[in-house]
């Protein structure tokens, strides 16, 4: 009589859940996915009203992580992929203008010489002062270092400030400082290493970056760095529900986890409340923040709890606006601007929709999407407060009419769920996995560990279905006998 299939959870329907779950499925298990939220996708949430198409979370996928394109295309959405429009700048508030970031920049390092020798964003003493690290030793130690503070060494503060701050720091949510250089940047390591000169790295990939575009045909355009969805990237959730669906996953909405319990074949689960009957589960992955999975795993793992708990979490908030576009007397050209930490307020970044992707509002519409500084107590304030501190941010910015009110304003808010890869975040993620070598048959995946942007998460997703099936193979394979002698 062939064995029932594994019965596996899937705690969280955010995109690393969602991945995960679809990935057991096409294995063969039989998957129940909960969420405590009534929706699925997460910090993915699209909007469609009146023309507009708002993204309250992330708006891209990254080109250069390939599970987010493969993802995508397996789900037969290949042909819903775009890229941003062009012209693709990116300007920086500075001294109350905006100047556009130089061309060719990679990595928070040129990869064309004369267009930062050129860039009014930096003045020639402090363009010396970079240069001394074409003549620097290597200067990084074994030890996990701050992005800022190994930057600074060698490059100076003023780029740290003005360039590398606003871009990595805020894509991380994280001050520069405070930014692990191992878990976020490690081509900078790589770079030191094998070019000592950070400067001679960017350079060299540079030239190594055109050479591959002379290859590519006559003609043929590359869809940038990031692209998206014509539809959002609700439209990335929408298909992974339905192929969840097809797959006969069982997807429960508001079922938050009561508790989790070992049980001599796996785990045994509390969904919806604590008075709940115990489902049985041959193993279980928690694609939830490390705050959530440390209060479900402390009970049984106590250890892996603490060094959960040892990953810091911000709050992420933005708020969209929609203005005519008559109103707005700035040209806009390019995909909209950074705002240093220096400069102050509570934004740290203003991104043109309207301008960055086809088909976001209509053509007599300004759309914006508002970044909010996870810093101070900018997060505290209320929604209506902190609509009116992006609304001056872009009104004074974009010089927009006095008096004209936005059409549309929405905030959104993530509480607690921006994980910080602060120094050291690499060895507190590998301290959870050697933790929960306890209980095997719990596996933890998501932004908090290893990436936070879809494409990292959807591999995390996949990477834990994967550690799961192995397990499971483990428990079936039959005890192979030694005959006495």
């Amino acid at each position: 009589m062939s064995q029932p299939k594994p019965r596996v959870l899937v705690v969280g329907g955010g995109i690393t859940g969602l991945a995960a779950a679809r990935a057991l499925a096409r294995d063969g298990a039989r998957v129940v996915l909960a969420e405590a939220a009534p929706r699925l996708g997460g910090k993915i949430s699209t909007e469609r009203t009146d023309g507009l198409l708002l993204e309250h979370g992330p708006d891209s996928i990254l080109a250069t992580r390939p599970a987010g394109a493969a993802l995508v295309r397996e789900l037969g959405l290949g042909e819903e992929l775009t890229g941003t429009l062009d012209p693709r700048a990116v300007y920086i508030r500075h001294r109350g203008r905006l100047v556009p970031m130089p061309e060719g920049l990679g990595l928070v390092l040129p990869t064309r010489f004369w267009p930062f020798a050129r860039t009014p964003l930096f003045s020639w003493p402090e363009k010396l002062r970079m240069a001394k690290d074409l003549v620097w030793p290597r200067l990084l130690p074994a030890d996990d270092i701050a992005v800022g503070t190994f930057l600074r060494r060698r490059l100076g503060s003023a780029i740290v400030d003005r360039l590398a701050g606003p871009l990595v720091g805020g894509v991380y949510g994280t001050p520069i400082d405070e930014l692990s250089l191992d878990a976020v940047v490690p081509q900078l390591r790589k770079a030191e290493t094998e070019h000592r000169s950070l400067l001679r790295a960017g350079l060299a990939d540079g030239a190594a970056m055109r050479a591959a575009a002379a290859k590519r045909p006559p003609g043929a355009r590359s869809m940038g760095v990031f692209v998206s969805l014509r539809g959002g990237m609700g439209s990335l959730v929408d298909a992974l529900a339905r192929s969840l669906s097809d797959s006969g996953v069982d997807v429960r909405l508001g079922a938050p986890v009561a508790s989790l319990r070992r049980a001599p074949s796996g785990v045994l689960a509390r969904l919806g409340s604590a008075d709940a009957p115990d489902e049985a589960f041959d193993a279980v992955i928690l694609a939830v923040p490390a705050h959530a999975a440390a209060a479900l795993v402390a009970p049984e793992v106590p250890a892996a709890a603490t060094a959960l708990r040892e990953i810091p979490h911000g709050t992420s908030i933005l708020v969209t606006l929609a203005y005519p576009r008559s109103a707005v007397a700035a040209r806009l050209v390019g995909h909209g601007y950074l705002v240093p930490q220096s400069a102050g307020g509570a934004i740290s970044a203003c991104t043109w929709t309207s301008e960055k992707w086809p088909g976001r509002a209509p053509s007599d519409t300004v759309l914006l999407r508002m970044f909010v500084r996870d810093e101070g107590a900018w997060t505290q304030l209320p929604d209506d407060e902190l609509a009116e501190h992006a609304r001056r941010d872009a009104e004074t910015t974009l010089r927009i009419v006095p008096g004209t009110a936005p059409d549309l304003v929405r905030v959104a808010r993530w509480q607690g769920a921006m994980p910080r890869y602060t120094v050291g975040h690499l060895a507190r993620v590998a301290a959870v996995e050697q933790a929960l070598t306890a209980w095997p048959s719990v596996t933890v995946a998501g932004a908090s560990y290893r990436g936070v942007g879809v494409p990292d998460c959807i591999a995390q997703g996949q990477a834990a279905a994967s550690r799961v099936a192995e397990l499971l193979s483990a428990r079936e394979a039959p005890v192979e006998l030694v005959p006495a002698v």
